[in-house]
């Protein structure tokens, strides 16, 4: 322990050995000698200042014609023309590959496929459904053909035929049924007439009744006796006809005009007091309840065989109908609302169809451009996913480099400049030129600083490959044989260029002198328009 008794600051315990190191470092011939050096280093500094005039400080040089160039550096990347990343649209299972890396293809030459067996078919249901709609189309701007206008006509003629038919069966059903229905009621005023005695005298005189009822009326016939005087009789009647008659006994006389007869019995005693009845029908007859139902039953025949005959010509007329509108819609042109219908199928149909190529083509992978494989990222039976990319396709002929300038260059920069280009593949002895073909009027922002991107076009190699390294030269103008000074010589005061022009060669002394500047070329220099002339002398720099 080196420290002194009672010294005890942490901090110099710890380091103590530092400082003692120091101390013996330090010896006092040492510190003598590092303070003689110091003082002649002085020394000598004093004597080489007072040794030298003013003039030696100043720097000069003079107005030269040189020719300038002004240019603007720039690091850029080859670029192909053409950098496109390629992929199916949908996902499949691959079947095809047709190329490698290093391939050159054609615009629209097929790179890949994938399995098409469902797309294909597909489209084979889309082409039937157009097919079938650009027939009804066709079809329905044509309208019917003379084959079926024909027999739509035929159809007409058959369905006329019908209805001619169904009207002479009605016809014939009627007469039928009107004759059967007259007989029955004939039958039935007809059954059992008999001559009801109402007042008799005589009741061994008798009143027979022959003859058919021919009327259709119903009612009752009286028959009342008169003597005519010398000994016979009239008989009269009354009720549904009137007559008087001689009464002949024992043959028939007529009752009336309707055909029935009556025949008086030879025996017993006429007498006025005798007075018959005879009612139509004779609803007392033990057969009129047969014959009233016989007629009944041919009533409703009747109306059934009616009926049916009705309903068929009422089958017969729509039938014909028909015939007549579909003989009248093959005749007539095609609708405008049918066309339309039509068109309209037909264009779902092509829209199908349409739908059908693009799945399949979907599957494909054409080459959008001419160009060269640079990637393939592909495997016939591997699983494709939609979009991801598998082929990467440059124009290795058509290359350009792209580079971005500041804003504070891009002013300078135009299309048509000239550029020496040279590659880090290549080293700096390959050089290359180009010209600046596109200044991109928008803006990138590369790191918080404001930058365009120009495009450059170079010379062609094969060496040349895409995602090189460029450095570039663009020449952005030149003077040839321009007056021109160092840029550090010029000043600058209330806005007005000068330089120091020397008036006295010997001692240096100089006059300021206002100057009109032109280019500010590479390698410092700047062009003089005006206020100097050649070989005249200028200050470039002061040293004090």
């Amino acid at each position: 322990n080196f420290l002194p008794a009672g010294f005890s600051s942490p901090f110099l315990k710890n380091n103590f050995h530092i400082f003692y190191n120091m101390k013996r470092f330090f010896t006092k011939k040492r510190i003598i000698w590092g303070v003689v050096a110091i003082v002649v280093i002085a020394i000598v500094i004093l004597i080489s200042r007072s040794g030298k005039s003013p003039a030696d400080s100043i720097l000069t040089e003079k107005a030269e014609k040189r020719d300038l160039v002004q240019s603007v550096l720039a690091t850029g990347q080859v670029t192909s023309a053409i950098d496109l990343s390629l992929s199916f649209k949908t996902s499949g299972i691959v079947t095809r590959v047709a190329v490698i890396t290093g391939k050159k293809v054609r615009l629209g030459e097929i790179l890949a496929t994938l399995d098409q067996r469902d797309q294909l078919a597909s489209l084979t249901q889309a082409r039937g459904a157009q097919a079938s709609a650009q027939a009804n189309y066709d079809k329905t701007l044509a309208g019917a053909s003379s084959q079926e206008i024909d027999v739509a006509r035929a159809a007409v003629s058959a369905a006329q035929a019908t209805l001619d038919n169904a009207n002479a069966t009605y016809k014939a059903t009627t007469d039928q049924q009107r004759v059967a229905v007259s007989n029955a009621y004939a039958a039935m005023l007809n059954a059992g007439l008999t001559a009801q005695p109402v007042h008799i005298y005589d009741s061994t005189v008798t009143l027979t009744i022959s003859g058919t009822y021919a009327d259709t009326r119903t009612g009752e016939y009286d028959i009342t006796l008169s003597p005519t005087g010398g000994g016979g009789h009239y008989y009269h009647v009354g009720g549904l006809e009137t007559d008087s008659q001689f009464v002949v006994r024992g043959i028939p006389l007529p009752l009336g005009k309707q055909g029935l007869y009556i025949t008086f019995g030879e025996s017993g005693t006429l007498s006025e007091v005798n007075v018959w009845k005879i009612s139509i029908p004779n609803t007392q007859s033990s057969s009129y309840v047969t014959y009233q139902n016989a007629y009944q039953a041919a009533l409703q025949t009747q109306s059934q065989s009616l009926v049916t005959a009705q309903n068929t010509i009422n089958s017969a007329q729509v039938a014909l109908d028909q015939a007549k509108a579909s003989l009248a819609l093959k005749q007539a042109a095609a609708r405008p609302e049918d066309l339309s219908a039509a068109q309209a199928q037909l264009l779902s149909a092509q829209g199908q169809l349409q739908a059908a190529q693009a799945n399949l083509e979907n599957t494909i992978i054409r080459s959008p451009a001419d160009g060269t494989i640079t990637s393939v990222d592909l495997k016939v039976g591997e699983l494709a996913t939609g979009l991801k990319e598998v082929f990467i396709l440059q124009d290795v002929g058509n290359l350009h480099v792209e580079a971005n300038i500041s804003e504070a260059n891009i002013a300078a920069i135009k299309p048509g400049q000239t550029v020496d280009i040279t590659f880090d593949a290549f080293g700096p002895d390959r050089a290359f030129v180009g010209s600046v073909q596109f200044v991109d009027p928008a803006s990138t922002v590369v790191s918080g600083v404001v930058n365009y991107k120009v495009t450059t076009q170079i010379d062609q190699s094969e060496e040349v490959k895409p995602g090189m390294t460029a450095n570039m030269t663009i020449l952005t103008a030149n003077a040839q044989g321009a007056l021109s000074i160092s840029q550090r010589a010029v000043l600058s005061s209330d806005g007005k260029k000068t330089v120091r022009i020397i008036t006295d060669p010997k001692t240096k002394a100089y006059r300021e002198g206002e100057v009109t500047l032109g280019l500010f070329a590479d390698g410092g220099y700047v062009q003089v328009l005006s206020g100097l002339s050649e070989g005249e002398e200028i200050v470039s720099y002061i040293n004090k």
